[in-house]
C-alpha cells in the first residue's frame, strides 16, 4: 500500500496515462478515495509571497510547466479524491439550506461584550484587526469600505459558504456588529507600519482603521469575523509550480484540477482576485506527523465587490493589463468602445457591479492571469460545471442569506444573477465534451450511465449511444475487441465478456449521431470482474 501511494503521488501512475510495460494500470485499491500525505512535512518553513512580484510574473511571464496536459491530481475514475487540498462535500452528498447557512462550523462569532484588539491588519486593502472575545476566542475582523455598507462583508461571507460547499478549505466567516466603545486595546498589541515593520499599537490606530470603514446609521460597524484556520500559518501557495520544501507537494499546481476548476467557480461568483496572496498554507500536526493543508481565503472581491468599492466596469472582461484591446483602441486614440463599457448594472449600492445578461463563461477573466486557469482543459471545466450543477436555487439563496444583506430586493436580485450565471456555465461547459458520467455494469452485462448535460437540461438526449467492448490486459495495456452494441437508456454487453475474477473489460461510450459533435468522441470506462460483479476502476473523459 505504501509504495502504491508513493507512486501515485510522484507520478500519478494509473491516473493519467497507461503505465509503462509490465506495470499494472489499475491497482487493488483503485479508485482511491483519499490521498494521504505520506511524508512528514515538519521541516516546511513559512514564506512570504510578494504581491507585486507575483502579479508581474503572471501578467508578463509564463509561470509553470509549458503545455496543457491532463490533470494529475485526479484518481483512476477521473474524480478528485479527498486530500489536503479538497474534501468532497456537495459532489458526493446532498446539502441542506441550513448546512449552507451554517458554513464550516457551528461558530457564530464573538460572544457578547468587549473585543480586545491584539493586532492591526498587516495586509490587504481593507481595514481590520485581530481580536479576542470575552471567552478568549480569536477572530480576524474586516470592514466594509466607506459608503458601501454590506458590499464586501456580504460578498465574502456568502462566497466563503459556496466554496466550502464545493469542497475547499476555507475559514468560518460570519457577520457581526461592533461599536467603537466595545473595541479595547490589548496589552502588547502590535500593528504593521508603513515601512512594513511591526510596532506597538496605539489607541489612535484603532480610530484610523475605523476611519476607513463604513459605519451604520446607528453608529455601529458591520464586520466580517473569521475564525483562525487550523495549524501554523506558512504563507500562501502559488498557482504554478510546487512548494519546494513540502515533500507531499509533488504535482505542479498548474496541473491540478482542484485549482483549474476554480476558473469555473470563480467565473460564477466573479472572483476576480484569485491569486497567491488570497491563499494560506497551514502546518497541521497529528499524532507526531506534520502535513500542509492548503486553504483559500479573502473573498472580498467577489460578486459585485471590488474589495474597496464596487468592481470596476472592466473587471471580469479583461485582465488588468491586456495588450490586444489597447492596441485596437490606438487608431482612434483610445475611443473604441469595449463591450463592458455598454453594460448597465443594477442600481444597488450594497451589491456593487454584478450582472448576468452579458456574462460569457469562456470569456471571463480575473484581474491577473492565473497559471492554473490558463491550463484548464474542457474536462476540468466540465468537472467544475457538473459540481456547480448541484448548487440548487435553494442553496444559492441560503448562501446569500448568510451574507445578511438588509436590502431584500438587492438580495433577491443577487440570487437571480447567480442562478442565471450558473445556468450559463452549465450550458457552456457541460455539453462541450462527451458528458457521460457514472457508468455501471451489472453482473448480467447491462451497462447504465447518466448524461450530465441532459440531467442539467442544457442539452437533448441523443437517439442512441454506442459502446465498443474490449478485454483489457491490466499488465500490458493491450486490448482485444469483443464487439459493439448500442442502446438509448442502457446498453447490453455482447457475448464473450471475460468471466474470470480479476479480469478487466474496457468500454468506449459515445453518441456519434448526437447534435453535439464532441459527443462522438468516446469516453473510456474500465471495469474489473470481482466476486460481487463488475467494479468501475477506471474512467477517462479526455486523454
Amino acid at each position: 500500500m505504501k509504495s502504491r501511494l508513493i507512486v501515485a503521488a510522484l507520478a500519478c501512475a494509473g491516473y493519467v496515462a497507461v503505465a509503462p510495460a509490465a506495470a499494472p494500470r489499475f491497482f487493488d485499491d483503485d479508485p482511491i478515495a483519499r490521498v494521504p500525505d505520506s511524508q512528514d512535512a515538519s521541516r516546511v518553513q513559512p514564506w512570504e509571497i510578494s504581491l507585486s512580484y507575483d502579479s508581474l510574473l503572471n501578467m508578463f511571464g509564463h509561470p509553470g510547466e509549458p503545455g496543457t496536459v491532463r490533470a494529475q491530481d485526479v484518481n483512476s475514475i477521473d474524480e478528485l479524491p479527498d486530500s489536503s487540498w479538497f474534501t468532497n462535500r456537495l459532489g458526493v452528498q446532498a446539502m441542506t439550506a441550513d448546512e449552507m447557512r451554517r458554513g464550516v462550523s457551528s461558530d457564530t462569532g464573538p460572544a457578547p461584550g468587549k473585543w480586545t484588539v491584539r493586532t492591526g491588519k498587516g495586509n490587504g486593502v481593507s481595514p481590520g484587526f485581530t481580536v479576542t472575545d470575552t471567552r478568549g476566542h480569536r477572530y480576524f475582523v474586516k470592514f466594509d469600505p466607506p459608503g458601501w455598507n454590506e458590499l464586501a462583508t456580504g460578498a465574502e461571507v456568502a462566497v466563503t459558504r459556496f466554496y466550502h460547499a464545493f469542497g475547499y478549505y476555507v475559514p468560518q466567516t460570519n457577520i457581526a456588529y461592533v461599536r467603537r466603545e466595545d473595541l479595547v486595546l490589548g496589552d502588547g498589541a502590535t500593528t504593521t507600519g508603513a515601512d512594513g515593520k511591526k510596532r506597538p499599537m496605539k489607541t489612535g490606530d484603532i480610530d484610523s482603521n475605523l476611519a476607513r470603514a463604513a459605519r451604520e446609521p446607528d453608529g455601529r460597524y458591520r464586520t466580517i469575523v473569521s475564525t483562525a484556520l487550523e495549524g501554523k500559518p506558512l504563507g500562501g501557495f502559488k498557482y504554478a509550480d510546487t512548494r519546494p520544501d513540502d515533500p507531499n507537494d509533488v504535482v505542479p499546481h498548474e496541473r491540478m484540477r482542484v485549482l483549474r476548476a476554480l476558473r469555473a467557480f470563480g467565473a460564477w461568483v466573479g472572483h476576480t482576485d484569485a491569486k497567491a496572496i488570497n491563499s494560506l498554507d497551514t502546518l497541521i500536526t497529528d499524532r507526531g506527523r506534520a502535513a500542509v493543508r492548503h486553504n483559500l481565503l479573502d473573498f472580498g472581491s467577489t460578486l459585485g465587490s471590488g474589495g474597496i468599492g464596487p468592481k470596476d466596469p472592466w473587471e471580469e472582461h479583461e485582465y488588468l493589463v491586456e495588450v490586444p484591446p489597447a492596441m485596437h483602441a490606438l487608431p482612434l486614440l483610445g475611443f473604441v468602445p469595449r463591450k463592458w463599457m455598454l453594460i448597465r448594472y443594477p442600481e444597488f449600492n450594497r451589491i456593487g457591479r454584478f450582472e448576468a445578461d452579458h456574462f460569457d463563461p469562456p470569456e471571463w477573466r480575473p484581474r491577473i492571469p492565473n497559471a492554473a486557469f490558463l491550463r484548464a482543459r474542457p474536462d476540468d471545466l466540465f468537472w467544475g460545471a457538473r459540481l456547480l450543477s448541484r448548487m440548487s436555487n435553494e442553496l444559492v439563496r441560503a448562501g446569500i442569506e448568510a451574507g445578511r444583506f438588509t436590502d431584500e430586493k438587492a438580495a433577491q436580485d443577487l440570487v437571480q444573477i447567480l442562478i442565471q450565471r450558473r445556468d450559463k456555465i452549465l450550458r457552456a461547459w457541460l455539453p462541450a465534451v462527451n458528458p457521460v458520467v457514472d457508468p455501471r455494469l451489472s453482473g448480467d452485462g447491462e451497462l447504465r450511465f447518466q448524461n450530465a448535460a441532459v440531467e442539467a437540461k442544457v442539452a437533448d438526449a441523443p437517439d442512441a449511444y454506442q459502446a465498443v467492448w474490449s478485454e483489457f490486459d491490466n499488465t500490458t495495456g493491450q486490448t482485444r475487441r469483443i464487439g459493439e452494441t448500442s442502446g438509448r437508456d442502457s446498453i447490453r454487453a455482447p457475448s464473450g465478456l471475460p468471466e474470470r475474477t480479476g479480469s478487466y473489460v474496457q468500454v468506449e461510450i459515445s453518441a456519434p449521431r448526437a447534435s453535439q459533435k464532441a459527443w462522438a468522441t468516446p469516453v473510456h470506462a474500465w471495469f474489473k470482474r470481482t466476486g460481487g460483479g463488475w467494479k468501475l476502476v477506471g474512467f477517462e473523459r479526455m486523454p
